[in-house]
């Protein structure tokens, strides 16, 4: 994958064009990338999760774009929802576009906003099948795609429910009426499309209600397609999240090698080290939560680790966003210089500025990082309320396995597994007592701070249990290093634990919805006047990205 993207895609001209190379996605095909997890026996590659993972990781090291179009597809596409599917017309389909080497693509947010439950485009059936009416943003693949996933709401005589379809972009009816262009991901395949009354035929649905009998649904759970999408966030949010934390860390030492100030090598200043320091240990947590998402379920059949997997995209992205963050500021002005400019006054042409861009849209994609967290509380919680005590043996088991991995541990990283068993406690008592004092769940779910708090809290505390067992098992392995880069890791993790623990308890928070209100009522606060804000731009303006480059 390395040597081809290196031959096949300009990275640079690709964020500067915002499009990537002709024929990229038919060379894909070719080399068995868009099947890459498919069984051998149907053609692919035979990949597990995380070789498939290691694959587009190394393609987001080279170019996001080239990467995100890869790993949308695996993640999202239609081949993803495979295994939840029944031998029949759709599994059948699915199967002949990926013999094909079709790239897949993913229709679903609207103009109303991804966080809504509904769907306005709508779903009309008729004797053979359905009438698609509705417009889509941000859909990926969307220029390329031989099937899209389009979601829609199914509105019948006495119906109206989600469904997802399989639309054939070259259907009658189908147009792509604009492109997306964003400050990171520049080349990446994402446009608007609209459905005029476009077929799909009954067997292209391929989860929804059963037309013939109401009350029934045909295909996978909502549950079901919940839990492959949130394994599917793995592919585009954490390997290129992971990529550009590798690639941070990198950057920031190749710069400190060369960089004195006042004739001490920048590398030997304090600030720098505990920089460098923990940006390596973020990476570290990364790679550890990464191995657990993918490697738990195939090692411990019948384990469920849907609720850490959702967790993932946030402690990957944000991870990847404190590292490429550092390095914009270890780097300064370097830093925020594009790679082109280095590259004409002779300096590295290290491209932190794309990646900077790159990197902040990891945040909002898949779900914005706030939202995400609010939502996986609200679920979590909303489970906790109708859940028995846990078991006493359940507690014995984790009792030993923290007995087997503090052997092996240093005497500060045993300190760390200590202290994550303690606030642990503290926190499940937390979560419990909110339950108790707000029984009503719409009571609790409008606290929205405080759950995305409990949220992050969680996260911290899975990735601290993590990284110790990460660093137990690699001491044993002879890595010298794994102990230290967890210490530190934990260290960070630990500060952030307490100042979110101190939020959740703090007994009068200030007054936000006052403020708010009286800004969203009108109110300036001596802050620019709605005239004096920026004009929308003119058409001269709104040029296309390729008449940008060449007009430069």
């Amino acid at each position: 994958m390395a040597d081809f993207l290196q031959e096949a895609v300009d990275p640079t001209l690709v964020d500067t064009a915002g499009k990537l190379p002709d024929g990229l996605v038919r060379e894909y095909a070719t080399r068995g990338y868009l099947s890459m997890r498919q069984p051998l026996e149907q053609g692919g590659l035979g990949l597990s999760a995380l070789n498939a993972f290691r694959l587009v990781r190394t393609a987001a090291e080279h170019s996001m774009a080239a990467a995100f179009t890869l790993a949308l597809h695996t993640g999202f596409g239609a081949a993803a929802y495979l295994p939840l599917l029944n031998e029949g017309e759709t599994s059948a389909d699915i199967l002949r576009a990926c013999a094909e080497g079709a790239l897949f693509g993913d229709a679903d947010t609207e103009q109303s906003g991804a966080a809504n439950t509904a769907r306005a485009t709508t779903a009309t059936p008729v004797p053979e099948g359905y009438i698609l009416s509705g417009e889509k943003i941000f859909v990926h693949n969307a220029a390329e795609a031989g099937l899209l996933l389009v979601s829609a709401t199914v509105r019948g005589e006495n119906t109206c429910e989600p469904a997802l379809f399989l639309v054939d972009p070259s259907s009658p009816g189908f147009s792509l009426t604009s492109r997306h262009q964003y400050m990171g991901l520049r080349g990446a395949d994402n446009a608007v499309i609209h459905l005029d009354e476009v077929f799909v035929p009954r067997g292209r649905m391929l989860a929804g209600p059963c037309p013939d009998r109401p009350g029934r649904r045909v295909g996978p759970s909502g549950r079901a397609l919940r839990e492959t999408a949130a394994r599917g966030r793995l592919y585009p949010i954490a390997a290129p999240s992971l990529a550009v934390g590798r690639l941070g860390t990198q950057w920031m030492r190749d710069f400190a090698r060369r960089r004195s100030v006042d004739g001490l090598p920048l590398g030997e200043h304090d600030e720098i080290q505990r920089l460098l320091a923990v940006s390596l240990a973020d990476v570290f947590a990364m790679e550890g939560v990464v191995e657990w998402c993918l490697l738990a379920e195939e090692r411990r059949p019948g384990l469920n680790v849907v609720d850490d997997i959702t967790a993932a995209k946030n402690i990957t992205s944000l991870a990847c966003w404190r590292i490429i963050d550092r390095t914009l500021s270890v780097t300064a002005t370097e830093g925020l210089e594009t790679a082109p400019s280095k590259l004409r006054r002779g300096v590295p042409p290290l491209p932190v500025e794309r990646f900077f861009r790159d990197a902040r849209a990891l945040r909002i994609a898949g779900g914005v990082d706030f939202l995400v967290d609010y939502r996986a509380a609200r679920d979590a919680l909303s489970a906790l309320s109708s859940r028995t005590s846990q078991p006493v043996q359940s507690r014995r088991r984790a009792c030993t396995a923290t007995g087997a991995a503090m052997a092996r541990l240093t005497a500060r990283n045993r300190g760390h597994l200590q202290y994550a068993t303690r606030q642990s406690a503290v926190f499940a008592s937390v979560c419990r007592a909110l339950t108790a004092r707000h029984p009503d769940p719409a009571d609790l779910h409008a606290r929205q701070r405080t759950l995305i708090q409990l949220s992050r809290v969680s996260s911290e505390l899975f990735t601290m249990a993590v990284v110790l067992a990460r660093a137990a098992r690699m001491t044993t392995e002879g890595d010298s290093t794994a102990q230290t880069l967890a210490d530190v890791f934990c260290e960070e993790a630990g500060h952030r634990i307490d100042d979110a623990m101190r939020r959740l308890t703090r007994p009068q928070p200030a007054d936000h919805a006052r403020l708010s209100a009286a800004w969203m009522d009108g109110e300036g606060f001596g802050l620019p006047a709605p005239n004096t804000l920026t004009d929308p731009p003119s058409a001269q303006s709104l040029a296309s990205p390729t008449q940008e480059t060449t007009q430069s």
